[in-house]
């Protein structure tokens, strides 16, 4: 069967993904706000002043920036999801927790956590679909002229980390994050 104790590789593997995809999420989310940031400073600031000083200023926005920071929002979104799943913080309807016995708690959250892993296991499916068919037609992000499939692996891979991590809560349930307990 399985163990309430999480064994300490499996830990330690949780601990480092998390890591891993809270560095994604803010360096994607970063990356956003500097991209929106220099396009709008080109173009309000650095082409009017360059334009007022008599220079012939052309186009002062950064080329790109609104395409580019799309697609680090996908990267940042579906890291996301795997950062809301490790700490618990993904929405959680609470409308049937009261329909089955407290004492049923433990084995209905492992079974919430396997039903949820399927779920996700099966959207990521979906989600390698996608990519291969953008993939198969030669999708490319217009004027960077660069493949979307490589941007849209963050969508399967964002789901399969949420479905490993289920799985994991499902086998190991002391490696789920605990519950808020607060009211709505």
């Amino acid at each position: 069967m399985t163990s309430q104790i999480t064994p300490a590789p499996v830990t330690k593997l949780l601990s480092i993904w998390h890591l891993a995809e809270k560095w994604i999420a803010v360096v994607a989310f970063t990356m956003i706000g500097v991209l929106i940031f220099l396009d709008v400073a080109g173009r309000e600031f650095v082409g009017p002043v360059g334009t007022a000083l008599g220079f012939e200023m052309g186009s002062t926005g950064l080329y790109g920036a609104g395409k580019m920071s799309l697609f680090l929002l996908v990267i940042g979104a579906f890291a996301g999801l795997g950062v809301s799943v490790a700490t618990g913080t993904q929405i959680v309807p609470r409308i049937a927790f009261s329909w089955v016995p407290a004492s049923w708690g433990a084995n209905i959250d492992r079974l919430a956590n396997l039903i949820s892993g399927a779920v996700f296991a099966a959207v990521t499916y979906y989600g390698w679909v996608f990519v291969a068919s953008s993939k198969s037609i030669g999708t490319v992000m217009p004027g960077l002229e660069t493949p979307v499939w490589i941007i849209q692996c963050a969508i399967p891979i964002g789901f399969a980390s949420a479905a490993v991590r289920y799985f994991i809560f499902a086998i190991w349930p002391a490696s789920a994050p605990a519950r808020e307990e607060a009211v709505e």
